[in-house]
C-alpha cells in the first residue's frame, strides 16, 4: 500500500513558478494509473480585500460586499490543486488536462476577514472511453466548521480499452425563458489570470494557445462559472447553495455569448429547500453549448 503523503503550507504557493514547473513535468509512463493518496493543507489563510475586489470586478460580483464571492474560495485553493498535480507521484502530465466538471457547495456565507483552513486531496478516478477522469476535493473550514467545499473533475485524454458505445444523437436544445448577453474581450483571459492566479497559456494569447493545439486562446471555465454565479445567485436569494457546472465546449476569445436560464417554479414556494435555476451558456447563435448547470438552495 502506498504511504499517504501530507503537504502543509504556511503561505500560499506561487502559481507562476508552478506553471514553469508544469511545462517541464512529463508525467509517468506507467499503464496502471492510480491517483496517489496526497493531501495539501493551507492553514489560517485570509483573503486580501484588494484582491477580492479585483476578482469581483472581473467576474461581475458586487464590489460593495463584505462577503467572499461564492466562487472565490476556489481561487484560494487553486495553488494547492497545482501542488497536488505537480507532485512526483502524480502519474499524469499537468499540461493537457481538461477541467470538465465542477461542483461548489457553500454552507454559510464567508466574511472576507475570516481565517480559512483549506484542505485539498484526490478523491477518486475512473476510466471512460475518453481517458482517465479524476476528482480533486476541496474542503474549507473555519474553526473546524465546514463552510465550503468543491469537487473539480479533470480529464486526461488517452487511449482507452473501454469500447465506445453507439454514437448518441444530439439532444434538442433545452428551452429557456430568460437570456442575457455577454461580450468577452480578447484580454479576458489575461485579466482573469491576474486576479485568480491561473496563468495557463491556453487562456492568455492566441499564439500561446496554438502551442497547445487551440486555434485561439479561450476563456477560463472558472471565469464562466464565476460570472454565472454573479448573475444568478442574487436571483436565488441565498448564500447557502450549490452551484454545479459541466464545461462542454471552449469559449474562444474574443466572442459574444448568452447565459440562458429558467427560474425553477419552487423558487417562490414554501418550503423552498430545492429551489433552483437551471442554465446554459451558449454561443450567440445558440447552436453551441459551452457550459450547463444549476444553482440551487440546499
Amino acid at each position: 500500500m502506498t504511504q499517504a503523503i501530507r503537504m502543509q503550507f504556511s503561505a500560499t504557493p506561487g502559481t507562476l513558478s508552478q506553471y514553469a514547473r508544469a511545462l517541464l513535468a512529463r508525467g509517468a509512463s506507467q499503464r496502471d494509473l492510480h491517483m496517489p493518496d496526497i493531501e495539501a493543507l493551507l492553514v489560517g489563510v485570509k483573503a486580501r480585500p484588494e484582491r477580492v475586489a479585483a476578482y469581483a470586478a472581473v467576474c461581475g460580483f458586487s464590489s460593495h460586499n463584505s462577503l467572499l464571492p461564492l466562487t472565490y474560495p476556489h481561487v484560494l485553493a487553486f495553488p494547492l490543486h497545482m501542488e497536488l498535480m505537480l507532485h512526483k507521484h502524480f502519474p499524469l502530465a499537468l499540461m493537457g488536462l481538461v477541467h470538465i466538471r465542477n461542483e461548489v457547495t457553500q454552507y454559510r456565507a464567508i466574511r472576507q476577514e475570516e481565517k480559512l483552513d483549506i484542505r485539498c486531496h484526490f478523491s477518486g478516478s475512473s476510466r471512460t472511453d475518453k481517458g482517465l477522469e479524476f476528482d480533486i476535493r476541496t474542503e474549507v473550514t473555519i474553526g473546524g466548521e465546514l463552510v465550503w467545499e468543491s469537487v473539480s473533475t479533470n480529464l486526461a485524454r488517452m487511449r482507452s480499452d473501454t469500447p465506445r458505445g453507439p454514437k448518441k444523437e444530439r439532444a434538442p436544445l433545452a428551452s429557456f425563458t430568460t437570456a442575457e448577453r455577454w461580450t468577452l474581450n480578447s484580454n479576458l483571459g489575461r485579466r482573469y489570470a491576474r486576479v485568480s492566479g491561473d496563468s495557463n497559456p491556453i487562456h492568455l494569447y492566441a499564439l500561446s494557445a496554438r502551442l497547445f493545439g487551440f486555434k485561439s486562446h479561450i476563456a477560463h471555465g472558472m471565469w464562466s462559472k464565476a460570472r454565472t454565479a454573479a448573475a444568478l445567485q442574487p436571483l436565488l436569494g441565498s448564500d447557502v447553495c450549490r452551484l454545479t457546472t459541466e464545461f462542454k465546449l471552449p469559449v474562444f476569445l474574443p466572442s459574444t455569448v448568452e447565459l440562458n436560464y429558467n427560474l425553477h417554479e419552487t423558487l417562490s414556494s414554501e418550503p423552498a429547500v430545492k429551489a433552483g435555476i437551471d442554465f446554459e451558456l451558449r454561443s450567440i447563435k445558440g447552436e453551441k453549448v459551452h457550459m450547463k448547470g444549476r444553482i440551487e438552495k440546499i
